[in-house]
């Protein structure tokens, strides 16, 4: 007679310490990759001396539909600014776990295209034309964030993204992200420029009808050459992302 056998004690705890050291590899990989593809010379964009914890689930506030980037991030100016020809290497973000409900809302709001109601991002770089006026020169791929929630996480690009002296790194939300701060940051200090246009920048009403009106007006920056007016300029608050760049 055939049958499948059951392991023993000993085999389940060897079992369970392959699957820890796994996990242990794994939570390695991202920071063993960026080491080999910039060696000593990555320089992280975006550093601040502080930086806040994402705001969910306690103070829940997400970001979706849109382009964005730091003008000011604990009182550092321009912290996205490339200022050397390099390239980017990866991008990391910090994110929190909403409840259950939380990531429905977020995911109601905000769906749509690839990813649906799973949050997402990707890195852009663009450059300024004018006044509020951007141009989208290249971008990295999406990723699906779902199963990377509440941890700092950091994305390693298969292929660099070639940036210049003068260029913007940026952040794009296909869907939305939860790696948001804004309890305790100051209006001063804490600034970033969104893609959305002047006059649009808040929900006409506070609620879900007209806050789900609002995010289907607003577009993330994704067609690479387009130019787009980034109309409105946030207070107190930061995007928790940073990007792995090497110099020339």
């Amino acid at each position: 007679m055939s049958g499948t056998s059951q392991p023993t004690t000993g085999q389940r705890g060897r079992a369970r310490q392959l699957l820890l050291f796994m996990g242990i590899c794994a939570a390695l990989i991202g920071i063993v990759l960026v080491a080999s593809v910039g060696a000593k010379s990555a320089r992280v964009l975006g550093k601040t001396r502080d930086t806040p914890p994402p705001d969910c689930p306690k103070h829940c506030q997400g970001v979706g539909r849109v382009t964005g980037f730091p003008i000011v991030a604990d009182g550092k100016k321009r912290p996205f600014n490339v200022h050397k020809n390099g390239k980017l290497v990866a991008f990391a973000l910090s994110m929190s776990k909403p409840t259950k409900n939380q990531r429905s809302f977020f995911g109601t709001i905000f769906k749509g295209g690839t990813f649906g109601k799973d949050p997402s991002a990707r890195l852009a770089v663009i450059k300024r034309k004018r006044h509020r006026e951007y141009k989208l020169l290249r971008q990295s791929p999406s990723v699906n964030l779902s199963s990377d929630l509440g941890r700092k996480q950091i994305f390693t690009l298969g292929k660099p993204l070639r940036v210049r002296k003068g260029q913007i790194i940026a952040l794009t939300y296909p869907s939305w992200a939860p790696n948001f701060a804004h309890k305790g940051l100051s209006a001063t200090d804490d600034r970033w420029r969104a893609s959305r246009a002047r006059g649009k920048c808040a929900p006409n009403g506070s609620d879900t009808a007209a806050i789900k009106r609002w995010a289907r007006k607003s577009r993330a920056q994704q067609k690479v050459h387009s130019v787009r007016s980034y109309g409105c300029d946030y207070r107190r608050g930061r995007l928790l992302y940073w990007a792995y760049f090497v110099p020339d």
